[in-house]
């Protein structure tokens, strides 16, 4: 377990600068993925989905719809000591002819903006599921306080270095529930044992500024009262490493199911706070399972 931190709550004006100074350089990093991504599209001269034309003698587009989901056995919020059993619906809609670009489960949903043969960038939204007292956690986080559940929105990149090796980065600011940005890194190679299957397997990666920090994993003063833990401030910085891994099988131009394990080990700021050292649990892994029925509109 790591160590329970204690900090001084007088110090607002280092706190207030910290929090600056991250908060900077995320934003720094949003605007360079953007410009990465720009420069991208325009030295391969691809065009955006926005900009691709009708068919060839006026026909209308043909759209490939894929619809599905994942059933996954995953801690009940971050951090948590017991499991629970969600759904993560999937969506993906594209022209025909367009590049079918490969998903892991712990990606947001994304809207690429710009696309070449082995990147893409845009924008991307994702969640954080609600912490709630009212839930009945027999242990773990009971009597520790609420937050509500967190809808994130911001950049993604995606850059495909060899066919074998896939690279995403996502930086996304909380805009309802909780507060703060989050940075998440992951780096996969990609097998391809028979053409139907697909095999990954790779680290991930991620960051937050104080905003993000502080809403999941600081005690203040009338929470350290309320429940005897020690007032603990968390910082900016490394949030969890991990990895993950998945099987893809394509049974027809219609289906397809999948399979992943994902594991989490909050670390850094995040480890450290008596939230996951002293009721929670460091160690988080997510296992599921999936399927797709894709269908096309238009023909």
């Amino acid at each position: 377990m790591g160590r329970v931190g204690h900090v001084l709550f007088g110090d607002d004006d280092r706190l207030r600068a910290s929090a600056r100074a991250t908060g900077a350089w995320l934003t720094v990093l949003l605007r360079v993925f953007s410009c990465i991504g720009l420069i991208g599209a325009l030295s391969s001269g691809a065009s955006t989905p926005a900009a691709a034309e009708d068919a060839p003698g006026g026909k209308p587009d043909i759209w490939i719809v894929t619809l599905g989901g994942w059933g996954v056995l995953e801690p009940r919020f971050e951090g948590a000591k017991r499991d629970t059993v969600n759904f993560r619906p999937l969506l993906n809609v594209r022209r025909e002819g367009e590049k079918e670009w490969l998903t892991l489960p712990n990606d947001g949903f994304d809207f690429e903006v710009v696309e070449t043969s082995n990147f893409r960038a845009g924008a991307v939204a994702n969640w954080h599921w609600q912490r709630d007292i009212a839930s009945g956690t027999p242990r773990g986080f009971k009597h520790i306080g609420t937050v509500d559940l967190s809808i994130e929105a911001g950049a993604f990149a995606e850059f495909w270095p060899a066919d074998s090796l896939r690279t995403r980065v996502e930086v996304r600011n909380s805009v309802i529930g909780g507060k703060g940005l989050v940075g998440d890194f992951s780096a996969d190679a990609v097998w391809r044992p028979v053409p139907a299957m697909v095999v990954t397997a790779g680290p991930r990666l991620s960051v937050a500024n104080t905003d993000f920090m502080h809403t999941y994993y600081t005690i203040d003063p009338a929470l350290a009262a309320a429940t005897g833990l020690p007032a603990y401030e968390a910082k900016a910085g490394l949030r969890s490493v991990g990895a993950g891994s998945m099987v893809k099988y394509t049974w027809s131009n219609q289906w397809t199911t999948m399979a992943f394990v994902e594991y989490q080990r909050l670390a850094g700021s995040a480890g450290d706070s008596p939230l996951i050292d002293l009721k929670g649990t460091e160690n988080q892994v997510s296992v599921g399972v999936g399927a797709t029925y894709t269908f096309t509109i238009g023909r």
